[in-house]
């Protein structure tokens, strides 16, 4: 290598090289600096500090780890796909196990800026400077390119850094590197200053003793992450206990202890859970008491916590795993966490994708691990709603003494449906004065259920749909209007003439005509909402483009509705097709993510759970075995399906609304209780 200052520093690169790994590489600030810490992991500092200058526009990341000499610079650092695993080890000289891999990480820094200026000083070496510019390198590579091509010279072009002046006070101490991010893209403002420390203490879970990062003179700690005292409840893998750093977890009545469990860290290739299995993790993931807790308030995605990401070796290598997962009624946007999985980067092969910012999805470790996460996730949310229904039912009853006068007066048979009509109320947010009125308004939609035979529908109330609840329960004093029962009778007339309909085989054209925009009779809660037009619109060309699985099958008619909080599918099969509960599947949760792709891009209406019916003329196949139909309509409500055949369509129908005529509790009965429950105000 010439030692002459002009050609003192090469660098091997092509313009597709630059581009791809470079200048696209990563798309937000937080990601690029990591890289340049990550570098500094690998080089055995103990501290880094970053520093940035809104005056100056720039950002500096200087460490004190071992530096580098001329050599390391040119068959190092700048020599990109460089595979230090290869070259130096799996393990740093001080016994680290280190982060880079492929040699492409110092390209990043051109994704936010122009320029890039390192210092660096290695012991007993002279000391190394030089520029790296950006347009310099386009410039010069795409001239190179353009030559070879008329020389047919395969080599690759070749770029010089230039050499500058060394400054010592860059240094954080006599050895290490000092990397100068000039000419930034974006302007830094004082906001961007004080964001980035929460953003690198999420992007990075190596806070420890020995490897210490400053963000413009303050240390990075887990408090920075700004996210535990989200936490109503944690699940914990491997022995670190993250719950120390949660302090509004809610607490066991008897122990006071906080409600942290700890789950099984290891599993085999299938994502079982096996103590003994090949894989294992650490990390967390956690309940929020709020969904919009974790709402992204800044428009900036890397603070959206509504996620579970990915860390090997410490730094994060997907953001986000959750949105893989289409887990149905199962609702995510209280999820957060963060889970290590060092055992992705233990083997030869990198599973990290070009992009750096994903993992690649059909590496079997891979695919372990999101199984593995995926079974946590149906577990946790479980477990989740026994907790919630548990101490929300015991706030109630313990704040109001008439609310558990009332409870205590009901036969033991009504109890757990009684439990779940005051779900959701205690984690509303609400002042005393409304609590109360909501348990009264509660009580009183209890009654009616009870009434309409429709105490099933507690069970289906859950965060997903806490909002459409908790508006449902305001509006009770117009179900209490007396031009309801009329209107009830109006629409038993219907059915009625509906089942003549389908007694004479017309029943399908009348479906079609009358159903979708109808959606009563489906569900006696379910009342069309007018304002919704452009959107059932768009989403209905949506599914319009949705292939048919089954190509022998007629098209089947599909539409969507949008109803008072929340999303429905209906699909309408044509009565000679024979369906399996797997077809049913497959098909419907195309439609699912045809809806969820379109809402996605809405904050206001992915906020809403997506339903599906299917409407069959008969069951479908195997369903005259009493536990097949169980297993196939528990699998099917995990993904928010329902399957209903027009005769019993009409016989739900017409029972809810003959029995609220008939057994409907009289007002005056439960009017003092929910009188007293309302005025209620602890002394």
């Amino acid at each position: 290598m010439p030692d002459d200052q002009e050609h003192r520093y090469e660098m091997g690169i092509s313009l597709r090289v630059l581009d791809h790994l470079g200048l696209n590489l990563y798309s937000n600030t937080p990601a690029v600096i990591s890289e340049a810490i990550a570098n500094a992991w690998d080089a055995d500092a103990t501290q880094v500090e970053v520093t940035l200058d809104p005056k100056e526009n720039s950002i500096t990341v200087a460490d004190n780890g071992h530096g580098m000499d001329l050599h390391d610079v040119n068959n190092r650092y700048l020599l990109v796909g460089y595979r230090r695993r290869d070259e130096q080890g799996h393990e740093t000289p001080n016994g680290r196990k280190p982060m880079g891999r492929k040699g492409i990480g110092k390209l990043s820094l051109f994704s936010i800026a122009h320029k890039i200026f390192v210092f660096t000083t290695k012991a007993e070496c002279d000391p190394e400077a030089f520029l790296m510019d950006a347009n310099e390198i386009r410039e010069t590579v795409q001239r190179q390119e353009d030559e070879a091509k008329d020389s047919n010279d395969p080599r690759l072009p070749r770029y010089n850094p230039t050499a500058v002046e060394f400054a010592e006070d860059v240094l954080l101490s006599d050895v290490g590197t000092t990397v100068k991010i000039t000419d930034l893209k974006r302007h830094l403002t004082q906001a961007s200053v004080e964001g980035l420390r929460k953003r690198i203490a999420r992007r990075f879970g190596l806070l420890a003793d020995d490897f210490k990062i400053f963000v413009n003179g303050d240390l990075v700690g887990f408090s920075d992450r700004d996210y535990f005292h989200k936490a109503r409840f944690i699940f914990q893998y491997g022995d670190y206990d993250y719950a120390s750093h949660c302090p509004n977890l809610d607490r066991e009545e008897e122990t006071n202890k906080p409600l942290a469990f700890l789950r099984a860290s290891r599993f085999d290739a299938e994502g079982k859970v096996d103590d003994n299995g090949p894989y294992r993790i650490e990390g967390w993931i956690a309940i929020a008491r709020h969904s919009n807790d974790l709402d992204d308030r800044t428009g900036d995605k890397d603070d959206n916590l509504n996620k579970i990401t990915i860390l090997m070796r410490g730094k994060v290598a997907q953001e986000d795993i959750l949105q893989e997962y289409r887990l149905g009624g199962m609702i995510t946007k209280f999820i957060f966490g963060e889970i290590h999985a060092d055992f992705l980067d233990d083997g030869e092969d990198d599973i990290a994708t070009t992009s750096r910012q994903r993992l690649a999805e059909d590496e079997p470790r891979y695919l372990a691990l999101r199984t593995f996460i995926e079974n946590e996730l149906r577990y946790i949310w479980t477990e989740t709603n026994k907790l919630k229904d548990k101490r929300e039912f015991e706030t109630a009853i313990s704040s109001n003494p008439h609310v558990a006068q009332w409870y205590k007066a009901l036969p033991s048979t009504l109890r757990k449906s009684a439990r779940g009509v005051f779900r959701g109320i205690d984690v509303a947010n609400m002042d005393e004065e409304h609590r109360h009125k909501f348990y009264a308004t509660a009580v009183l939609a209890f009654e009616h259920l009870k009434a309409s035979d429709g105490l099933d529908a507690l069970e289906s109330i859950g965060d997903e749909n806490l909002e459409a609840f908790l508006h449902w329960l305001a509006d009770m004093d117009a179900i209490e209007a007396a031009h309801y029962l009329q209107i009830v009778r109006e629409r038993l007339a219907i059915i009625d003439e509906f089942e003549k309909r389908v007694n004479g085989n017309d029943y399908e054209r009348l479906l079609e005509e009358y159903i979708f925009d109808h959606l009563w009779i489906l569900d006696p809660a379910w009342e069309r909402a007018t304002e919704y037009a452009n959107l059932e619109q768009r989403i209905q060309n949506s599914l319009a483009r949705v292939p048919i699985r089954n190509k022998t099958e007629v098209r089947p008619d599909i539409r969507y509705r949008r109803i008072s909080g929340m999303h429905v599918i209906i699909e309408l099969k044509r009565p000679s097709v024979k369906v399996r509960k797997t077809e049913i599947e497959d098909q419907v949760n195309d439609y699912i993510a045809a809806v969820k792709n379109d809402i996605d891009k809405d904050p206001e209406q992915r906020r809403y759970p997506i339903e599906a019916i299917c409407l069959l003329e008969r069951d479908p196949v195997g369903w005259q075995d009493p536990e097949v139909r169980k297993r196939d309509q528990d699998s099917l409500r995990g993904y928010g399906i329902r399957v209903m055949t027009y005769t019993e369509l009409i016989n739900r129908a017409r029972s809810a609304y003959q029995k609220f005529i008939k057994e409907r509790t009289p007002v005056e009965e439960i009017g003092a209780t929910v009188e007293a429950i309302r005025s209620y105000r602890p002394s």
